[in-house]
């Protein structure tokens, strides 16, 4: 096993600067995550290692020494695509994404509630005005959940079918 070199993602005083430039066919990167600790001085970097086994050998190791730790590795084509392999340690939190259920219940809710708002409003006349303001502010965002949702839902399907 040959020893790994570290690469700064960005480094302007080296030719080519991106650090996947830097690598040759067959080589892979271990990038971690923001929870690692002894982050480089001179901006984020990853270790390159000769080979796959090399690299997930290590992330595996760096992932139980670290469990709140994310590892990725890529091979030199860079951040084009999925990685080639993803090492999650035991405690680690996840991505802050929205879920499908945050997207559907919060959707429903916002534009279930607003147009009950505006529908309130709207049998009064519009004599207040108030609830028919809010309930066309939560309209929108609940409506931009849940068509969201749907794009995605019909994109996995679409990707199901072939």
């Amino acid at each position: 096993m040959s020893a790994p070199r570290s690469l700064l993602l960005f480094d302007r005083d080296e030719e080519p600067s991106s650090w996947n430039e830097r690598m040759l066919a067959g080589e892979y990167a271990v990038h971690a995550s923001a929870e690692a600790e002894g982050l480089s001085a001179q901006g984020p970097s990853c270790l390159v290692f000769g080979s796959l086994e090399e690299a997930e050998a290590y992330a595996r190791q760096r992932a139980a020494a670290q469990p709140r730790l994310r590892l990725r590795i890529y091979d030199h084509q860079g951040f084009i695509g999925k990685p080639v392999l993803e090492v999650r340690g035991e405690q680690h939190r996840g991505e802050s994404e929205i879920s499908a259920r945050f997207r559907r219940w919060m959707g429903s809710a916002l534009f279930l509630g607003g147009a009950a708002l505006v529908l309130y409003d709207w049998s009064t006349d519009f004599a207040k005005t108030w609830p028919a303001t809010i309930g066309f502010r939560l309209v929108l965002p609940g409506l931009f959940l849940l068509l969201t949702e749907l794009v995605l839902v019909l994109v996995a399907r679409r990707k199901v079918r072939g």
